[in-house]
Parts: C-alpha cells; sequence; structure tokens
C-alpha cells in the first residue's frame, strides 16, 4: 500500500511539474515557437474565428502573372468582390493539401456561427511528386502547432521529432520506386508505356533531340499527371475525413477543383496523358458527389496560354482566370448576392506590347518535326 501511494505522490508531482512548466511555457515561449516553427496557425485562428467562408488553398489562389496581369487579385479576393455582404478569410501557402487541411481542422471553433468552407483541390497534389515532396518534413512540423494538445507537449513533439520527418533523400527514394513500380496498365491494358520511368526514358522529344525546354516540359508532364486515383490514395483519405468531419459540425463545405493544363498535355501526348487526367478529374466529381459535398468543378476547358507557367505544369492562372474561378465560387455559394459590377482593366495594360513567351509556339514547331501522331 505505501508503494502505490509514493507512486501516485509521484505521478501528482509529475503532473504538477507538468502544469507549472506548460504554464510558463504558454505565457512566454509558445507565441515565439508559432512565429518561428508555424507562420501560417495565426492566420488559421483570425480566418476561423472572423470568417463567414473560409476558403482553404495553396499557391494557385494568390500566385499572378508578372508579364500581363493587371491586376494581382487573388481568387478570394476576387471572391470578396463577388460577395461583399459576407467576410471572406483565405489560409494560403505554397505547397500546401488536403492533408493540412485537415488537420487544420483541429483548429476549428466551438461555437454555434455558421460558416461555409472552401477546399481547394489540387489533382497533382494527389501525384507522387507531391506526395514525396522534399518539403513535406518542413509541413509536418508546422502542422504540429494545429492542436489544441498541451502546448508543452506540441513542444515536446518538436523537440523529439514526433512526426513525418522523413528527409529529401528519403522521399525521393520513394517517389522514384513509384515511378518505377506503378504500373499506368490498370485502366487500359494495351497502354504504351509500362511505368512512368518506362515513358519518361522513351520520350519521344528527348529521343528526337528537341530543345531542353521541351524535353524537361514533356518529363514533368508525365511524372505530375501520369497516375490512377483510388480510395487507397492518402489525399483522397484526408478528403474523405475532411467531408467526415464538416457533416458532423453541419459545416457547409464545397470542394473546388482547380483547372489543369489539359491543353499543354494533349499537345505534348495526344490522348495518352489527359486519359489519366479526365480519368482523375471524373473519381473526385463522382466520389464527393456520392457523399453528398457540394463540388465545383472547373478541371477542363482552360487554354494553355491562360497559365503563368507555362515550361511546367502548375496550377496558375492569369487574372482573368483566377477571376471566373471566384465568379464560379460565388455562384454557387449564393448566386443571388452575386456582386457583378467588377470591371476590371483589360490584362496588360497599360503595357500592351509586352508579351509573355509562351510554350506552345516551341511545342508546335517540333510536333511537327518530330511527327508525332496526334
Amino acid at each position: 500500500m505505501k508503494i502505490l501511494l509514493r507512486i501516485l505522490a509521484r505521478l501528482g508531482f509529475a503532473a504538477l511539474l507538468f502544469i507549472a512548466a506548460n504554464h510558463y511555457y504558454s505565457r512566454h515561449q509558445y507565441a515565439q515557437d508559432v512565429r518561428k516553427y508555424s507562420r501560417v496557425k495565426n492566420r488559421i485562428d483570425s480566418a476561423f474565428r472572423f470568417g463567414d467562408i473560409v476558403y482553404l488553398g495553396e499557391s494557385s489562389n494568390t500566385s499572378f502573372n508578372p508579364w500581363t496581369d493587371t491586376l494581382a487579385y487573388s481568387i478570394s479576393e476576387f471572391l470578396q468582390m463577388y460577395l461583399p455582404g459576407q467576410k471572406i478569410e483565405a489560409v494560403t501557402h505554397e505547397g500546401y493539401h488536403p492533408g493540412l487541411f485537415r488537420q487544420m481542422l483541429n483548429l476549428w471553433p466551438e461555437d454555434n456561427k455558421k460558416r461555409t468552407l472552401i477546399v481547394t483541390l489540387n489533382m497533382r497534389t494527389c501525384g507522387p511528386s507531391a506526395l514525396y515532396s522534399s518539403n513535406e518534413a518542413s509541413n509536418q512540423q508546422e502542422a504540429l502547432f494545429y492542436s489544441r494538445r498541451p502546448p508543452l507537449l506540441t513542444r515536446m513533439y518538436l523537440s523529439l521529432h514526433h512526426y513525418d520527418n522523413r528527409n529529401a533523400n528519403e522521399m525521393e527514394r520513394l517517389k522514384l520506386q513509384g515511378w518505377r513500380t506503378e504500373s499506368l496498365r490498370k485502366q487500359q491494358s494495351g497502354f504504351p508505356w509500362a511505368t512512368v520511368r518506362d515513358w519518361y526514358d522513351q520520350n519521344p522529344y528527348s529521343q528526337a533531340g528537341a530543345p531542353e525546354k521541351i524535353r524537361h516540359m514533356a518529363d514533368a508532364y508525365i511524372k505530375e499527371f501520369a497516375f490512377l486515383l483510388d480510395d487507397k490514395n492518402p489525399r483522397i483519405k484526408d478528403l474523405d475525413e475532411i467531408a467526415a468531419f464538416c457533416k458532423k459540425k453541419n459545416i457547409r463545405l464545397i470542394y473546388h477543383l482547380l483547372p489543369e493544363n489539359r491543353d499543354y498535355a494533349k499537345q505534348l501526348f495526344g490522348p495518352y496523358l489527359i486519359s489519366f487526367m479526365d480519368a482523375n478529374a471524373l473519381f473526385i466529381a463522382s466520389r464527393y458527389q456520392k457523399m453528398g459535398v457540394e463540388l465545383i468543378n472547373n478541371y477542363p476547358g482552360l487554354s494553355g496560354l491562360n497559365y503563368t507557367d507555362q515550361w511546367y505544369p502548375t496550377e496558375h492562372f492569369n487574372a482573368t482566370i483566377r477571376q471566373q474561378i471566384a465568379l464560379s465560387i460565388a455562384e454557387k455559394i449564393n448566386a443571388k448576392e452575386v456582386h457583378r459590377v467588377i470591371h476590371p482593366a483589360r490584362n496588360n495594360s497599360p503595357n500592351p506590347h509586352i508579351l509573355q513567351p509562351m510554350a506552345d509556339t516551341l511545342l508546335k514547331e517540333w510536333r511537327e518535326k518530330v511527327k508525332l501522331p496526334w
């Protein structure tokens, strides 16, 4: 009995010591660590607290075309113009993905305020390039602070590296392993290339001695889009959990599927690459519509000339497209309240003579030289 009492006394002392240390750390050190290790955390707290509509996104929200855009307004800023009667708050950062958005919801306020949550879906973020990004350890370190656990416990997790801290070399190994082993013939048995590695090793542009820009562009499109989504994909699991959380909390959830550069993918590889892109877009749309999640499908239909990045497949659009995306979201939220008096100056004003170098000019020239069948 005495031994038990001693154990309980020591446990009690340890608990009191932890409480005291947690109190001191919370008051004197925690805010500094948040600023150092989790720069977005305070933005999340503010957005969730004050926003009627919360927009979660990545660089697609804020990127703009330095060559041609007169306006640098983000998608969420255009959305605020269209819905002036509601407070729009955005949490966006380069390289963010549904796994981080899911963890952000740990900070969702426990109140009765009705909010709408808009989650950006970036198809590429589900593929091996993003799943095994060298930035993921940094992202997960940041996400340690997306929690309501005692601050001192978060600091202990940080010190002990108690998060997914796989280094860049390990991530690169996993990425290469996926490209080497994942079959591309799940969708169609007669597909010309067995794996991503097989495809980019036989890149017709490399074999024809195309310019470096075209070779790298073709490799990048293969690596970013040649995969098939299923319910085992980690990002799909994250989106499922977000949907379940919002249903439980009675939050209006809208998934927004971003446009991908289908135009250049088709010019590069004809029907082959877009078969994967179209299948993945259909998988996302059908899955979440069946779950009852509101979904805005802006995936198809953009000319490649509307993309800021001409040589790499990112979701960075000019102001005209950002504005159109914002309008599609505003109409989905409440078409009757959309404020339609936005008349921005035309792109590239007042310097219309400045032209952005476009990839399609060189691409078309080399497609003719290579004599591709598409």
